[in-house]
């Protein structure tokens, strides 16, 4: 089968390969096999690693860089936000202040690592401009503190007992009793914010943050109950002093905690991360003039289809009659997928993954 144009559009391959360089071995595996077919790479991400990048230069947006705090607050780094000067519409990437690629291997203790830096990106991006609304994408962070660090850097206090302030890092969250709001606490609420993410883990319990997450991050077991237990806590103590209930709340666990927290503290509202990222892209008004339409990440399970970009584009591409390959670095077995949909696993390591991609493709193209 002959395709006149094939749209690219992976996520990364976590911890390997960015949404752009996957793309990129792809466009010249279909140069190498298919040279007449015209191709477009699109970068995509969810709300995780890659956000900024993906849509930098679209739809009016422009990136900006200053200052701020690694997930270690004592010490600084460069970070970076979007905005559209048109819609007054700025975007955060957590993962680019709080990621765990962002830490030495000496910083990775998850009961001491804060979202203060991501706080401080809010406040400054406060400062320097007049955003009406705010995007925030909180995939890919190393922390695990429900924004309490976050929190801090933008007034909230935390206290003991005895009214002393805490610093609110996890190890410290069972000694807080009180939340105390900053004066100007009523600003927030003329800002629209929007907290992308790609997964509707709650806080706490089996499958919330500290259980599925934190050994992602360096948890230990014990560490991992000591969290959970703290969340927990902590999530009273928001109920009862700023009246949201984020035991409750659809992708509280998003995050670290990040996506209850922002919603307690900042009144956020949860969004797709994917469906933001592939509408301000002009998807699928490209995905209509594609013949097929090639996807992917590292990893390509049932989590892909519940909220994930890969499950969305699969989605997309079947509701336009559009045929779509996965391209992964591995594939769950038994997952029920549309007939438009064929998985290429790579079962590669990190330094073969170029020519197994050009393996795979070379053979799809000569059997169709």
């Amino acid at each position: 089968m002959q395709y006149k144009k094939i749209l690219i559009a992976s996520d990364k391959f976590k911890g390997t390969f960015s949404s752009k360089e996957i793309g990129e071995m792809i466009a010249s595996a279909i140069k190498e096999y298919a040279p007449d077919c015209q191709t477009e790479i699109m970068e995509v991400s969810d709300g995780g690693d890659g956000l900024i990048d993906s849509l930098r230069f679209k739809n009016n947006f422009s990136r900006w860089k200053f200052l701020s705090f690694s997930a270690n607050k004592n010490r600084k780094l460069q970070s970076k936000y979007l905005y559209n000067i048109y819609t007054s519409t700025a975007v955060l990437e957590s993962a680019a202040t709080l990621g765990l690629s962002k830490l030495r291997k000496d910083e990775k203790n998850i009961l001491k690592l804060s979202s203060y830096g991501l706080g401080y990106d809010i406040s400054r991006l406060l400062e320097v401009r007049k955003p009406k609304r705010i995007v925030i994408g909180i995939g890919g962070t190393s922390t695990n503190d429900l924004f309490l660090g976050g929190a801090s850097a933008l007034g909230f206090s935390f206290l003991d007992n005895d009214g002393n302030e805490i610093d609110p890092v996890p190890e410290n969250f069972l000694n807080i009793t009180k939340i105390i709001k900053p004066e100007n606490f009523e600003r927030y609420k003329n800002i629209q914010i929007d907290i992308a993410t790609d997964v509707k883990n709650p806080l706490c319990g089996k499958f919330g943050a500290s259980r599925v997450y934190a050994p992602q991050k360096g948890a230990t077991a014990e560490q991992v109950d000591f969290l959970d237990k703290a969340l927990m806590h902590v999530a009273e103590i928001i109920k009862k002093d700023l009246g949201v209930d984020v035991l409750d709340l659809e992708g509280a666990g998003a995050g670290g905690g990040i996506g209850g927290g922002i919603a307690a503290f900042l009144g956020g509202k949860i969004i797709s991360g994917a469906d933001f990222v592939l509408e301000n892209l002009g998807f699928d008004d490209l995905l209509k003039t594609s013949s097929l339409v090639i996807t992917g990440e590292g990893k390509f399970d049932s989590q892909s289809l519940n909220g994930k970009i890969t499950g969305n584009i699969i989605s997309r591409a079947n509701k336009h009659g559009v045929k779509c390959l996965v391209i992964c670095g591995a594939a769950e077995d038994g997952l029920s997928l549309p007939e438009n949909v064929k998985i290429l696993p790579l079962n590669s390591t990190k330094e073969n993954t170029k020519d197994r991609i050009f393996e795979i493709l070379k053979n799809y193209f000569l059997s169709t």
